[in-house]
Parts: structure tokens; sequence; C-alpha cells
């Protein structure tokens, strides 16, 4: 709504003040009436009573909406007022200004004084009213024409009041409208008094979020400072760390020229390391080809308990010469027809390549050995076996005793930890080793695995060749187990053991009546130099050979001492036949001989232990042992032929690399040479070419 704005709350105040000075102080100019000439002159002194009658609507000119217009001024009027209109007040009515006294009264009052006339006086009475209708025309017309002042001022006072009403009414409206915004705005000063407190509060969160952030502040500056000052120390660091890195670069580059030299340098010396272990190989396997392809070591094991009471003198009918690891004598006295015993004893001298007393320990018997097992990793075939009579020390010596005594472990446990443990080392020249294992036993010419408790029906074992183009023999059915630890061994030995086929006889109460053979094969590879190596082991423990007459046997074990026998026979005969060179070599007369067909000739190497009881009852087959023996040492596999001149030695170690010219020289120097027929010196020749060798070979290191 247009209009003016409203007042301030202190104009309003001053307006709602009494303005009853605004009202005119003289005498009222309107028609006096009727009732107002009846009342009495001192009524008209009185205080005129307060009209009690509400307005009808606030007179307050700033309720309005617009200034009040004057009333027009008669003739001599006071001075007019701003407004006509009086100004309610809270709880106050309008009040109505007194009139002033009449003129006409005057007269009246200053007759008051004269004398009344007489009623007979008509004509003074006459007269007076003539002078008072004088004054009251001279009154009327005064009050005419004030009349007619206050009808135009009322007629001004009229459009006034249209004005004002219509201006009340805008106004009216206006503060129906202001009351509503007056609503809306103290909802929204409720609102905002609501959001001034939520400000507040929040004033006071973010105050308390600046001091912490303040807080915040100080601590990250305090750790920016600190930051800056590692920052420093760091930049000095690093400049220091560069000063170090261009240092190391350099060195770096050095180093990788070095790395480059050094990596050369290790390709020369993987190359000869290569050809020493290449070498290493040929002369191990020279010396053990000058040692003897067939080598027989003899084993003299202790007296029993029992056969120390029969024997209070020990084994004096066995003697070792002090000063020769070699040899052994058999001493007995012969008796007469007659009953009389003759002066001189018969002897029996038997020399072999090592021979031990019963003294000797089951480490000082593998250490003879360790070189032929040796050969295995590198590739040969290897057949070791223990030949003798029941009795005499054969199982001992191959597997050892039950009880899992180190010290007093066989060549079997013994010679597989030493080929897991030098295949470990060989590892670190390229070398990575598979190994298969199988056991199992020759009872009464037919073969049974050892590591099968209970064989199933329709898998008997025969000997069949892995195929037409090849000699390599094979079992099928034949329990073959991958192994890769000593460990995986010993558990199958155990069982193998455990398995074996023993009974009693007249001489052992626990004979092995079966040729017991542990197998390995070893397949090597070498994938740096494409070298591929492979061989098989062979360990046999021979069932007891024993003679008919002593042995008693009947029955089953007539018919196992057969078959153990003819078995050794035929063994003589194949070693004889590959010594003699013969074009046949009875192999398949004995499943023995056939299933190590590959590890008896050729190039493999064969050692064979005869083992001899110190009982002088068992004289005679220890007697009968010492003779195969010595048949079996005289024979050699010597693929250079018969007669092994100076020449032919030259070129076997020279020619082979084996020996340098000065190696040579220093040997001939040492050494008178005959030409060597036959093996029987070769054993004495392969040591003293050992010896220097090995001489040798430290001079070049």
């Amino acid at each position: 709504m247009d209009g003016p704005p409203p007042l301030p709350l202190r104009e309003q105040k001053m307006n709602s003040e009494d303005k009853s000075f605004l009202l005119p102080k003289g005498p009222s100019r309107l028609p006096v009436s009727g009732l107002r000439l009846k009342r009495p002159a001192s009524d008209e002194n009185e205080p005129p009573k307060v009209d009690r009658k509400r307005a009808r609507g606030p007179l307050d000119p700033t309720k309005r909406g617009g200034p009040v217009t004057a009333a027009p001024s008669v003739p001599k009027p006071p001075p007019a007022a701003p407004g006509l209109r009086g100004h309610r007040q809270a709880g106050s009515r309008r009040t109505v200004a007194a009139a002033a006294p009449k003129p006409a009264a005057a007269p009246a009052a200053a007759g008051g004084g004269e004398k009344k006339r007489a009623p007979w006086d008509l004509k003074g009475q006459v007269s007076d009213l003539r002078a008072k209708v004088g004054t009251y025309k001279e009154k009327a017309q005064g009050l005419a024409g004030e009349n007619e002042a206050l009808r135009h001022q009322l007629s001004q006072l009229e459009g006034e009041l249209k004005q004002a009403t219509a201006r009340n009414q805008q106004l009216e409206g206006r503060n129906s409208a202001l009351a509503l915004e007056l609503q809306t705005c103290q909802a929204q000063a409720t609102e905002s008094l609501q959001r001034v407190e939520q400000l507040v509060k929040q004033e006071q969160q973010l105050q308390e979020t600046v001091k912490s952030q303040s807080q915040a502040i100080r601590e990250l500056e305090t750790a920016g400072r600190k930051a800056r000052e590692a920052k420093e120390d760091l930049a000095a660091q690093l400049e220091a760390r560069e000063a170090e890195l261009r240092l190391a670069q350099e060195s770096l580059a050095q180093r990788a020229q070095e790395n480059e030299a050094l990596a050369a340098r290790k390709a020369q010396l993987e190359q000869k390391l290569h050809e020493s272990e290449m070498e290493r190989r040929s002369l191990h396997n020279a010396v053990q080809e000058l040692k003897g392809n067939i080598r027989v070591f003899c084993r003299v094991r202790p007296l029993l308990s029992s056969e120390k009471e029969a024997q209070k003198q020990g084994v004096s009918h066995l003697r070792f010469p002090p000063d020769d690891s070699k040899s052994l004598v058999l001493s007995k006295a012969e008796e007469s027809h007659v009953g009389r015993e003759r002066k001189e004893d018969i002897v029996y001298e038997f020399n072999f390549d090592q021979v031990f007393p019963p003294s000797s320990s089951q480490e000082e018997v593998f250490e003879e050995i360790s070189l032929l097992v040796q050969s295995a990793l590198d590739g040969y075939h290897v057949c070791i076996f223990a030949y003798g009579q029941t009795g005499s020390g054969k199982t001992y010596t191959m597997e050892g005793p039950d009880c899992q005594d180190p010290s007093t472990a066989g060549m079997i446990p013994r010679a597989v930890q030493q080929i897991f443990r030098k295949a470990r080392e060989m590892e670190a020249k390229g070398w990575k080793y598979h190994f298969t294992a199988n056991f199992l036993e020759i009872y009464n010419e037919s073969l049974r695995d050892l590591l099968v408790l209970r064989p199933e029906r329709g898998s008997e074992l025969e000997i069949r060749r892995v195929s037409q183009c090849t000699e390599e023999l094979h079992v099928p059915n034949l329990c073959y187990v991958p192994v890769a630890s000593e460990q995986e061994v010993l558990k199958l030995l155990q069982r193998a053991k455990a398995n074996r086929s023993v009974a009693k006889t007249n001489l052992n109460e626990r004979s092995s009546r079966s040729h017991s053979l542990f197998q390995l094969r070893i397949e090597g590879h070498n994938t740096n130099r494409e070298l591929h190596t492979s061989s098989v082991l062979s360990l046999v423990d021979l069932a007891g050979s024993e003679r008919l007459d002593r042995s008693l046997s009947t029955g089953d074990r007539l018919k196992e001492t057969q078959a153990i026998n003819s078995s050794l026979s035929n063994l003589g005969l194949v070693i004889t036949a590959l010594s003699n060179k013969e074009a046949h070599v009875p192999y398949r007369n004995s499943k023995l001989t056939y299933l190590l067909q590959n590890s008896l000739g050729g190039n493999s190497k064969m050692l064979m232990f005869v083992n001899i009881s110190p009982s002088e009852e068992n004289f005679a087959e220890s007697l009968n042992s010492l003779r195969f023996a010595r048949k079996v040492s005289g024979c050699s596999i010597w693929r250079g032929g018969d007669v092994l001149s100076l020449g032919c030695l030259q070129n076997l170690l020279c020619g082979r690399g084996i020996l340098t010219a000065a190696g040579w020289r220093r040997w001939r120097q040492q050494q008178l040479w005959e030409p060597v027929s036959g093996p029987q010196n070769l054993p004495g020749l392969a040591l003293q070419v050992n010896e220097c060798v090995i001489g040798t070979a430290s001079n070049r290191k």
C-alpha cells in the first residue's frame, strides 16, 4: 500500500499526548441549542461534561496516513490548530472544549444591575425588547455570518473527513498488511533469533575449532619449521649422497668393467673347472683301470663269543704279514696216515688287492671302495658283491647289523650316502642327478621283489631287454622307486631286509638262502654342457656257499644249496670268460649273471669281497673261498691288450691328458720300467702313477 511511512515510536508518543491546546480558547460561534439558552448563566461557567462516547476511529494523524488540514478561520478567530480532530490516547475519550459565553449574555449580565421595569411599564418593556431585538438581530447577523463560515468550514471538514475516512481505510488496510507483515517479521525475527542462536553456537564451535586449528597451525608451523630444518639437513645429506653417488657411479662403472673381466674370468674358470672335472673323471677312471677292472678284497670277521671259547689260542691258523696289507697266510698241520703229525705245517699264501684283518672297521673297508663308488657317479657301471660261506660276515659287510649305529653301517648305506653327498656337491658344477632304486632277491633261480610285501598273481619277474637295439636289461613288474635322498633309500633297505628269505642251517642259525641285489640307477645331466651320464651301482649280497657234506641239507635246504652253488659256479665261469676274452660269455646260465650282464663286462668296474670265517672248523670252506677269489683276482678285463709296454702306457696317460710331459718325465726318473705282461702288477703300477699324477696336479695349482 502507498502512503507515508509509519512514524517512529517517539513521534507517535508525542502525538498521543494531550492536544487540547489545539482547540480554540474563545467562545464558540456555533448556534446555541435551546437547552443551552434555558440553562442558567451559572451553568455556562461550569466545565463541560466530558463526552464519554468512544470515537469511531483513531484521531492520530500519524495513523490516518496524512497531515490534518486546518479549518478556515472566521473573523478574529484564534489561530487554527494543526488538526481539529482529537487524538485518542490509550484508554481516553474525545473531549469537547467548553463553549465560550455568548455575547447576548453580556447585556443581560450588564443589566443585571439595572432596575427591573414595572409590569405596567410596557413602553419601557417594549423599548427594552426592541433594544434586545436589535441586539439579537446584530447577534443573529453575526451568528449567520459565523454560521455561514462554519458551514463552509463544515463542508471542508466533511471533505476532509471523507478523505480522512478513505485515508483511514487505506491506513487500516495498510495496518492489516503491516500486521501480517509484522507477524511475518516476528516469525522471521523468531526464526532469525533461532538462527542467531544457532549461529552463536556455530560461532562458539567455530571459535573452538579456530582455537584448535590455531593450535594445530602452531603445531604445523612448528612441524614445518622442523621439516624445513630437516629439509635443509636432508638437502645437505642429499648433496653429500649425490657426491657419494657420483663416486659410487664412477666406482660402479669401474666395477662393471671389473665384473666383465671377472665374468670372462669366471667363464674361463668354469671352463677350466669343467675341463678339470673331465680330467678328474678320466684320471680317476684310468687309475681304476690300472688298479684293475676286477678287484678282490678279502675280509676276515672277528671270532664270535662261542668260537672264542673253542679257540682259546685265537686265529693261529690265519696270519697277516705286518708290512703287507694285501697278503693272507693259512696254515694247517697235516696228519699222517698213521695218525702222526708232520713237523711242518701246510702253508697257503694268498695275495689280493686288499686284505682286512678282523680288527678292521666298516669305515676302513668302505674307504677302500669309495673311489669305486665315485666311478658310478661318473657314469660307469659298478658292481660290488660279497662272496663266502654262510656265517662269514657277508650280510654284515654289505648291509651292517640291525642296530642303527652309524659306525657299523654296511657298504650299501655308506655308498648311498656318498652318492647323494657328491651329487649335491656336483650341483655347483651344473650337474643334476636323478636316482631310481630297486631291491630284489634270487631264490632258487626265481626273482622276488623285496620292496613288495605280497606280490600279485601273474606278476612274475623275468629279465627282458629294453629294446632290440640295445643290450640294456630290465625287469618288468619290478618295483622301481625314484629316490631323492639317502633317508628314502635307507627306508627301502629296511623294508627289503624284512622280506628277505632266511633259514636255519647246520652251519648258521640265520642263513641267507638267496642272493640279494640292490641296484641304484644314476642319471646325470649337465644342461650347460649338454652332457649326459647313465650308470648302475649294483651291490650284491651273495648267498652262503656250503659243502653238502657239511651242511647236511635235505629237502628244501638241499635244493637251495644246490641252486646257490650252481649260480656261484656260473659267476666264476662268466668272469673267466670275460678275462679270456672269449667270444661267448655264459651270462644266461644263471639269473644272477644274466641280471648283472651290463655291470660285468665292457668298461664296468667289479669288486668282490671274499669273506672268511676265522673258525678252524671252517678251514676247508675258507680255503675253497680263497681259491675261488684268487681265480677271480687273476682275471682282468684289460681292453688295451695283455702286454702293457712303456709306449702304450705313455700313450694311455699323456694321450688322454692324464699326465703332462713333465709329470711323465718325473715318474720315469723315479721308476725303472719293465714291460708288464698281464694284469698281475697293474695294482702297484696304478698306485705309483696315481701318486705321480697327484703331485703333478698339485704343481699345477
